[in-house]
């Protein structure tokens, strides 16, 4: 395995609960109010892809724009504070770096979201690549930040995976096409995990189960 392309939100940070609980203030503010469950089942699309899925195209003539917006500044004002990395993140990305694999951040968050992300984890030295939002027209599951990802990087595709924790990031792998390791520990279930080539609880695990992972690409 010579890459990595890291998802951030719910692999890397603790951030999709977060994440539901804004969308679903943002579309009470102008007057859709969702269920919980059903926001947070969206989560790991961007907002071009979560806002029309949920709207009908009258309300997106309305507002579907303005709730996009209110919803940025309101997460980045009021809950990316709160947002912390999963225990021991850090320690395993160097350990990966240590071992010779290249490490990339594939996410289609706002730019300043992922350099703040980025801060956060303390990992500025050892990314070979990062891409944001602006590194492709639409968000996963369209596969594009991962290309984008995978270019940057500058690793053989058939060497590279990807680390996910939604079925969002499983489809946009696999139209690259790349293998994934789904995460649990980003709130989806398992089964809605399972055209995942592997699936570990967390970041944590895929280094421990490191040797079965080259074994795949070995085979």
């Amino acid at each position: 395995m010579q890459a990595i392309l890291f998802d951030i939100d719910g692999t890397l940070v603790d951030s999709n609960d977060a994440h539901a609980r804004c969308w679903v203030e943002a579309f009470s503010e102008f007057g859709k109010d969702f269920p919980y469950d059903l926001v947070r089942h969206q989560i790991g699309k961007g907002g071009d892809l979560l806002v029309p899925d949920l709207l009908n195209a009258r309300e997106m003539r309305s507002f579907g724009e303005k709730v996009k917006k209110f919803r940025s500044k309101l997460y980045k004002e009021t809950y990316l504070p709160d947002v912390k990395p999963f225990p021991g993140v850090t320690d395993c990305l160097r350990d990966l770096s240590e071992r010779g694999v290249k490490i990339a951040f594939a996410s289609s968050a706002n730019p300043d979201e992922v350099k703040y992300y980025t801060r956060l984890l303390g990992v500025e030295d050892l990314l070979e690549a990062s891409t944001s939002k602006k590194d492709a027209k639409f968000s996963k599951p369209s596969p594009e930040i991962f290309r984008a990802a995978l270019e940057q990087v500058g690793s053989d595709e058939k060497l590279t995976l990807v680390a996910g924790d939604t079925p969002y990031d499983i489809l946009a792998a696999h139209r690259v096409p790349l293998p994934i390791a789904a995460v649990l520990c980003g709130g989806f279930e398992r089964k809605l995990l399972s055209k995942a080539e592997f699936i570990f609880q967390n970041v944590q695990e895929l280094l421990r189960k490191i040797e079965q992972v080259d074994d795949y690409f070995d085979a």
